[in-house]
């Protein structure tokens, strides 16, 4: 059986696609792999650069694949590569084009595949890719520097941080962030940081003045320009004099975090650590609850894969999967209460058979 596999789709929207082209493209393109070698299909604009750039074993010219009928949609250009390379099998990722799957002969086997991972060896990253990623990380954590020093350094007025004789916003310090991760060619415009009530929803973005001596969440999580890889890294700090209640919770979820970095390595199912975290935070008198239809306690999953992607497999949650040598993941177990506010840790991390290699070298600390 002959199989190929056929990608229509940007590399911005498919990280699949440029992991197996190692080729940047803004529009949709056609590649595919067959009999062991890998295919672009371009046009005048993008060929002589793919030959460049690109990793594939081979680059085909879009004109050649054209008719001069004027019958040109893509449809009609994918059935005549398939008709040149007659497999007998089209493998397609789950996101390929219904209008273009619809129209492939019927005498060829149609397969869509089943995961939203269509290249899962990516799952499993190399020293160089592990090396993108830790770059990336080398870099966030200098902004990251940056924004805990603002946040230090401001003064207090009627429970508000004030920097630079202003009132110190989620609003300003999310543009900080933005802007200082250029310098670097990284890009992350949904960061976090959140104070007050805000940092009680894990994703709430933040707005409005940075509170004093309640937690403020940074989590920033930029991709690079250069690779394409990402990286993740989230503290919680508190600039003032935390309560009881908020010291004892970000102990909590530091202790939750170090079990998390202990018990991971490859060959170990997720689920377990996950497990472990959550019964530590009730040991703790920190439990997970519904009132009112609302989520308070340890509402989110211990980590996810990351690499180009921001989320990808494998989880580390109550669902069972297990970890493998050189899955990339992040370990940010967190507790978030409404009265109270939220705190999560987050370190990225390289699963090995033996335990983790840590990306991570910033410093766990709370008070400001």
């Amino acid at each position: 059986m002959s199989v190929m596999k056929l990608i229509y789709d940007t590399t911005l929207n498919s990280p699949d696609l440029f992991y197996a082209s190692k080729f940047n493209a803004p529009d949709p393109i056609i590649f595919f792999e067959f009999r062991t070698k890998k295919y672009l299909v371009l046009n005048d604009l993008e060929y002589d650069r793919a030959l460049n750039e690109s990793g594939v074993d081979k680059v085909l010219r879009l004109n050649d694949f054209i008719n001069k009928n004027g019958k040109n949609s893509i449809e009609n250009i994918i059935n005549k590569i398939i008709k040149k390379m007659n497999p007998s099998e089209i493998l397609v990722p789950y996101n390929f084009p219904s209008y273009i799957f619809q129209k492939i002969p019927k005498r060829i086997k149609k397969v869509v595949f089943d995961s939203n991972v269509f290249y899962k060896k990516r799952l499993i990253k190399t020293e160089l890719e592990i090396s993108n990623i830790k770059s990336v990380m080398r870099d966030t954590e200098k902004v990251m520097k940056e924004i805990v020093n603002i946040i230090k350094y401001s003064k207090v007025r009627n429970n508000n941080l004030i920097h630079n004789g202003k009132t110190l916003t989620s609003e300003f310090l999310i543009n900080y962030c933005q802007r200082e991760l250029l310098k670097y060619s990284l890009v992350c415009p949904d960061c976090i940081i959140a104070s007050g009530a805000d940092s009680s929803q894990p994703h709430n973005h933040g707005s409005g003045p940075i509170k004093h001596s309640t937690p403020i969440v940074i989590d920033i999580f930029p991709k690079s320009l250069v690779t394409g890889y990402y990286g993740d890294i989230t503290r919680t700090f508190c600039k003032g004099s935390p309560s009881k209640e908020l010291n004892n919770m970000y102990r909590a979820v530091l202790k939750g975090q170090k079990i998390g970095l202990k018990f991971l390595r490859s060959g170990v199912n997720g689920k377990s650590i996950h497990s472990k975290i959550e019964e530590e935070f009730n040991r703790l008198e920190f439990p997970t609850s519904y009132i009112n239809n609302r989520a308070s306690g340890f509402i989110h999953s211990t980590g996810h894969g990351l690499g180009l992607e921001i989320h990808e497999p494998p989880r580390i949650s109550k669902n069972s999967e297990i970890l493998k040598n050189n899955n990339v993941v992040t370990v940010e177990p967190g507790l978030y209460y409404p009265k109270i506010g939220g705190i999560r840790i987050e370190d990225t991390v390289v699963v090995k058979k033996t335990g983790i290699q840590n990306l991570t070298k910033f410093p766990k600390f709370f008070k400001l």
